[in-house]
């Protein structure tokens, strides 16, 4: 009628069974995915809040604020409300605050121009191509990837030869799009190529 072993004991071995398998399998992904998931975040570029365009301006609000003031003090005779008139609050309409306006962005050979704190100047360019979207930054002569993501079965790699170039290539079988970012004479040059 049975295999031998009692109703209990089988359903522990098959649990057990079922969880073992189950956390072999979850690590053999996780190593698995280990190498793919790391290639696909890219290092880490540090950016500075002083090159980030200021926040929009809060708005002032419409009506007047309430005050609070001490309350009366009651006299000895109770004064009936006159019933033709309503209490009044005097109007007072928010002072205009004296906010700076951001000024837009210059934009020099389509890189984004943004003054640093210590004075110099910094570039960002974002690089939509068919084969995904690079975004590079430029500060102190050295250029740095921000984000790069690819576009559909294109697939991505991404170099940097030396501190003043970054190569970003969307690639698949049929074709290559590379971006190349190079600090160049004292400003910065980039380059779109698409290779059949």
């Amino acid at each position: 009628m049975g295999s031998g072993w009692p109703f209990a004991a089988r359903t522990a071995a098959y649990v057990g069974g079922w969880a073992a398998v189950t956390a072999a399998a979850a690590a053999v992904v996780w190593v698995g995915l280990g190498p793919v998931l790391a290639t696909a975040v890219p290092e880490p570029v540090p950016l500075r809040v002083e090159a980030l365009p200021p926040p929009a301006p809060v708005a002032t609000p419409s009506r007047p604020v309430p005050t609070v003031g001490p309350a009366p003090v009651p006299s000895a005779s109770p004064v009936a409300p006159d019933p033709l008139t309503s209490p009044t609050r005097p109007r007072t309409s928010p002072s205009p605050a004296a906010r700076p306006q951001p000024s837009p962005a210059m934009t020099v050979d389509g890189w984004q121009v943004f003054t640093e704190s210590d004075g110099s100047r910094s570039y960002l360019r974002s690089f939509p191509t068919a084969g995904g979207t690079a975004v590079i930054r430029m500060a102190h002569e050295r250029v740095y990837l921000v984000s790069a993501t690819p576009r559909g079965d294109y697939q991505l790699a991404t170099s940097q030869p030396d501190p003043e170039r970054v190569v970003v290539q969307f690639h698949r079988a049929s074709d290559q799009i590379v971006v190349d970012a190079i600090w160049w004479e004292g400003r910065p040059f980039s380059q779109v190529t698409n290779v059949e």
